[in-house]
Parts: structure tokens; sequence; C-alpha cells
């Protein structure tokens, strides 16, 4: 499974209403706010997920983007083939898509209503 399907399979998951087209998905918060969730990309490799709140009425609200190298990471491991060093320049592991999800989650709940429901 990609990147994209595992945001996609989460997204749903939590949000059933969300929307994904191509590698975006857009979500409601609330009424009035929106998400808009999507990977970043550098050298060819995904290196983070920007997340923008949108106001319904006047736009963008505030942006991040929580790169991977900010989440917690497993252990160490090592590439074969590589003579057994640590190869990590070459080998990009792949980010804990929990992780991801508890620091965007930490980050929605400074914009939802205060009487809403958790989800």
């Amino acid at each position: 499974m990609t990147l994209v399907e595992e945001l996609r399979e989460a997204m749903n998951k939590h949000y059933p209403d969300a929307v994904c087209i191509g590698g975006v998905c857009y979500f409601p918060l609330d009424s009035r706010i929106l998400i808009k969730a999507e990977f970043t990309s550098s050298g060819g490799n995904y290196n983070g997920l920007r997340l923008t709140v949108l106001n319904r009425r006047t736009g963008p609200v505030d942006s991040v983007t929580i790169h991977f190298w900010e989440l917690p990471r497993g252990t160490k491991g090592t590439v074969s083939g590589c003579d057994g060093r640590e190869a990590w320049d070459i080998y990009q592991p792949p980010p804990d898509i929990g992780a991801l999800s508890e620091a965007a989650e930490a980050y929605f709940r400074l914009f939802r209503e205060p009487d809403s429901e958790e989800r």
C-alpha cells in the first residue's frame, strides 16, 4: 500500500466524509472549518504532511507541515546488501501513520469549536 493510499484509509477511518482527490484529502472539522491534508516531497520522496485549516467563508486560516523526521522512530535497522553498514541516506523508512495521525489530531484540536464532539 502506498503512503497516499494509507493517508486516504486513515482519513476515511477517522473522517468518513473525507474527500480524497489525487494526493490531497479534504474533510470538515466542524460546520465552519475545512482541513486540507497533503504530502510534501523533496528529492522525489515524501518528507512531511502539510495541513491547512480553511474557513469556509474567508479562506486559509493556518497551515503547518509535520515533517517525518519530527515523528517518533522505531529502532534503527540496516539495509541488506550494504555490507551490514547502516545506510539511512539510502533507505528511508515510511513514516508511522499512527504517529502522524496523533500529531495531526493535536493540531486539529486548536481549531475545533469548544462544544464540538471529539472524533
